[in-house]
């Protein structure tokens, strides 16, 4: 569960940042203020998570989440 969050996370983080670069002119300024700060933070928790999921998989010892 931890490692869809944390993909889930990353796939916003990676909109959140597109939108930012392609709103138009008057509102450019204000959506960068806020988009910006929202992927950075969207992305940490994302990879926090993916590799918080990804080392209780490695590390358990379940086998159903092994190859």
């Amino acid at each position: 569960m931890r490692m869809i969050s944390g993909s889930i996370l990353l796939l916003a983080a990676e909109e959140a940042f597109a939108n930012s670069l392609s709103i138009g002119f008057p509102n450019a300024a204000a959506a960068q203020e806020i988009l910006f700060p929202a992927s950075l933070v969207l992305a940490i928790s994302g990879l926090i998570l993916l590799t918080w999921g990804i080392a209780a998989a490695e590390f358990s010892g379940n086998k159903a989440t092994k190859d």
